[in-house]
């Protein structure tokens, strides 16, 4: 149990989503609060990767990253789940906005000057990707669960996903970036792009939305049918195991 989760939601942090409810922040979700079209998919569309900063002037949505990605990972793998595990890894976004890699970073770095201030011994070192960790928690937790996915991930999902997510940064900004006045961290520069057909064409906001909830929808149908279809198969085991 990390602090804070006895507190109760109404008395935490909240947040008023597109359908006009309070969402507590770092803190469960009750069933119905998160409406998947209007308070996660539509946010996505008209959420911007990079900060913004397309050397156009146009918007890149994360939802079209998280559909570019899981796409490519269903080709790979033939797999529904993991398709939609990367359909959703940005969900919380919805509702928090995206945190770039340089702004954690940065905050990081301040954060930890002014405990460096006030007295390094006095203050314990406190992470702010743990933070967001904490917030975006309840919410990918949630998404999850209505998909029909475990969370947290398994491993070997997990870190699909991140390395899915990492070849995704470097394709994406080698395609739609201003060429960087200088190298980004080793770790971007050492990945090999991934090998696309094309150059990726920016979407409409509405258009990269729609194309994210349809995924989900047919997706989360297919995977919950399937654990159905499982866990059927299991009984009809057990029950021909108990008869023997």
């Amino acid at each position: 149990m990390k602090p804070g989760d006895t507190e109760p939601a109404r008395a935490a942090p909240w947040a008023q989503t597109a359908t006009g409810r309070a969402l507590p922040l770092g803190r469960a979700i009750e069933p119905g609060m998160l409406d998947i079209r209007r308070d996660i998919a539509i946010p996505l569309g008209n959420t911007g990767r990079f900060a913004n900063q397309m050397p156009h002037g146009i918007l890149y949505p994360v939802a079209q990253h998280c559909t570019i990605g899981a796409d490519l990972l269903l080709a790979q793998h033939n797999d529904y789940a993991l398709a939609l595990a990367f359909l959703l890894h940005e969900a919380h976004e919805g509702p928090l906005g995206d945190w770039t890699e340089p702004v954690v970073e940065a905050m990081q770095v301040e954060l930890d000057a002014m405990r460096a201030e006030a007295g390094a011994s006095l203050v314990p070192r406190l992470s702010i990707r743990e933070i967001k960790r904490r917030l975006a928690e309840p919410i990918d937790r949630y998404v999850h669960a209505l998909a029909g996915l475990p969370w947290p991930l398994p491993r070997h999902m997990r870190e699909l996903v991140h390395v899915m997510d990492r070849r995704m940064l470097r394709t994406e900004r080698d395609h739609l970036l201003a060429h960087p006045p200088r190298p980004w961290d080793d770790g971007i520069e050492r990945l090999q792009p991934l090998n696309l057909r094309h150059r990726i064409k920016v979407q409409k906001p509405a258009v990269a939305s729609e194309q994210w909830i349809l995924r989900f929808d047919q997706w989360s149908a297919r995977v919950h049918a399937e654990r159905v279809a499982d866990q059927t198969s299991l009984i009809a085991s057990r029950l021909r195991e108990a008869a023997e």
